[in-house]
């Protein structure tokens, strides 16, 4: 093992403490998070100590406002803690056993793969996904936090007795609500970002057309990063090609947008995973179209991808996932999927190695 793959073991293990790491006394932790944010994405890559305690906070902070977020396409809550911190809450849909057959952006999205790819984002050295966590809430809780304005999409099912919500945005109607079970809501709670840290969006060059019989111009001609690398520099188009293997190894081939935040240096997030983990024995390699046409990657990253090989990998993200949340947000098809993928990203660099020799590292 090199040197460099050791010092990536030594900060992933870094990271594990971090995510066991509890602090007490009277220090404002979600600042404190806030404060860690750098030009590297929304932590250090070796992570913070206040990341395991915002874990718990994030999943046991008592809620006091529940409103309706309108945006998108799907159903969202904001939640307000009673110290102020707003979290984004997306609702399980669907079990985590569930297969979802059909294009590579079918389905609703799934809470389960938002919480995996911000650990996953973690152990790939791209510390850009906002910490998600599972979270329950309890109908009661719903009922008596919830705006006026969630409160007229709220109803009782006269089969079951629970209490269901359907929500306002785009694809949202009162026949396709999501209910509680046994009195319980099951989500993903992810961190919302302070006002001085917005996110701008800009569209991704190797973007989806959503139409079924459209094929994208990256769909169709090989020779296409050679425009996007005269549009959008280098370091730029290897940002893209970090951001297709995170996609690549969770299954998301949804991201038809990046963001930008300025104030961390102009760094690519992660945000808006839920279209991932949908179909564990499909692989979707149009994802990596920017790692095989352009035949780059960071010399950071590969040495990161190599450290993880054998197995590492899933045991590395089951032993975060034990910490505070459980392994069987993931199914063992699933985990093997992982592998696989992880894998196909190594055949593809190795590919582009042999076509350009050591050029493809930067």
């Amino acid at each position: 093992m090199s040197t460099s793959q050791s010092k990536v073991l030594k900060d992933i293990n870094v990271l594990i403490s971090n995510i066991q790491m509890k602090i007490t006394g009277k220090i404002d932790i979600f600042t404190a998070t806030v404060k860690a944010m750098n030009e590297n994405g929304l932590m250090p890559i070796y992570g913070t100590p206040f990341l395991g305690t915002t874990i718990k906070l994030m999943k046991t902070s008592r809620i006091v406002k529940t409103i309706n977020a309108i945006k998108g396409t799907q159903l969202k809550l904001m939640l307000t803690f009673e110290n102020k911190q707003e979290v984004l809450f997306k609702p399980k849909w669907y079990l985590e056993s569930d297969t979802i057959e059909g294009s590579v952006y079918a389905g609703k999205d799934r809470y389960n793969g938002e919480i995996i790819a911000f650990y996953i984002s973690l152990i790939l050295g791209l510390p850009r996904v906002p910490i998600t966590v599972k979270r329950i809430l309890d109908s009661t809780e719903i009922k008596e936090t919830a705006s006026l304005g969630l409160k007229k999409t709220m109803y009782i099912n006269s089969t079951t007795n629970e209490t269901c919500l359907y929500g306002k945005c785009y694809y949202c109607k009162k026949e396709d609500p999501v209910c509680t079970k046994s009195g319980r809501l099951e989500g993903a709670a992810m961190l919302y970002l302070p006002s001085n840290l917005k996110p701008r969006a800009q569209l991704h060059p190797w973007r989806r057309t959503y139409k079924e019989n459209k094929l994208a111009r990256w769909e169709k001609d090989n020779n296409y990063c050679k425009d996007v690398l005269a549009k959008y520099g280098f370091e730029r188009v290897l940002d893209f090609v970090e951001i297709c293997v995170f996609d690549f190894i969770i299954g998301n081939g949804d991201r038809h947008r990046y963001e930008v935040v300025e104030q961390l240096n102009n760094t690519i997030l992660l945000i808006d995973n839920g279209k991932s983990f949908g179909n564990p024995f499909k692989d979707h390699l149009d994802i990596l179209a920017p790692l095989y046409q352009c035949c780059i990657i960071r010399l950071k990253l590969w040495e990161r991808l190599k450290s993880i090989k054998g197995g590492s990998f899933t045991h590395i993200l089951q032993k975060m996932l034990d910490i505070h949340e459980s392994v069987s947000l993931l199914t063992l098809p699933q985990y093997h999927a992982l592998e696989r993928r992880l894998r196909i990203v190594y055949a593809t660099v190795t590919m582009c190695q042999k076509t350009f020799n050591e050029t493809v590292f930067k």
